[in-house]
């Protein structure tokens, strides 16, 4: 089940057939994250320049493979937090600071870049509040190229459990649980969901891979 976007949703099978790479090289790749690093902050600086599906795609693409997504996860959650009390006591300039700084640790977090974006209109800076909302939107779509979600063989490519919260969360639906699953030598996060506009519930399929990747490096 896909809700309506007010973004068009751009099914590009390259895009697809290149996410799926990825996923597939995982395990092998963490050893090299400084060639990553690099390539990494090039596609970011591409992205500020001039954000498409293409170079976003991409970007969530590498950024599991750095060592930055390795060793920033706890610090990206605190920062958002302190985006979201900024955020809810009208603190502007505290909100814009904190969430600058969770996109220095990770540019595709959907959290930290709605709060830029909502912190930059709140501001009175429309065009880079605007740039944001381009970059969260796009974001949402290369997610959305990677699958429909509704089976393990085409379930969406996730990089975090705040990214797969959020995804969901941007779409209007509520989160009724989640459990964790293992096929095919893959992880994947089964989530039942919620439309509260008619009240239906159905599951979305995450691989969840990327992560497990990191707690077996951890272990």
């Amino acid at each position: 089940m896909k809700p309506t976007m007010r973004v068009l949703v751009l099914f590009l099978a390259f895009l697809i057939s290149a996410c799926n790479s990825v996923q597939e090289t995982q395990d092998k790749s963490h050893g090299a994250g400084n060639q990553y690093n690099a390539h990494y902050n090039d596609l970011v600086t591409t992205v500020k320049a001039k954000p498409s599906l293409a170079a976003i795609t991409e970007l969530r693409q590498i950024y599991v493979l750095t060592d930055i997504y390795k060793t920033n996860s706890t610090n990206e959650k605190t920062l958002n937090q302190s985006v979201f009390k900024a955020m809810a006591d009208d603190n502007w300039s505290v909100c814009l600071e904190k969430a600058n700084e969770a996109l220095e640790l990770n540019y595709i977090s959907l959290n930290s870049q709605y709060g830029a974006m909502v912190c930059s209109l709140e501001s009175g800076n429309k065009e880079q509040g605007q740039y944001h909302e381009t970059v969260l939107n796009t974001l949402l779509e290369a997610i959305w190229a990677t699958g429909d979600g509704e089976l393990i063989a085409t379930a969406f490519f996730s990089t975090s459990t705040a990214e797969i919260d959020a995804f969901i969360e941007f779409h209007g639906l509520e989160i009724v649980s989640r459990s964790l699953m293992q096929s095919n030598e893959k992880s994947y996060d089964v989530m039942t969901i919620r439309d509260p506009k008619n009240g239906e519930q159905f599951e979305w399929y995450f691989d969840s891979s990327a992560q497990a990747s990191i707690a077996k490096d951890i272990d």
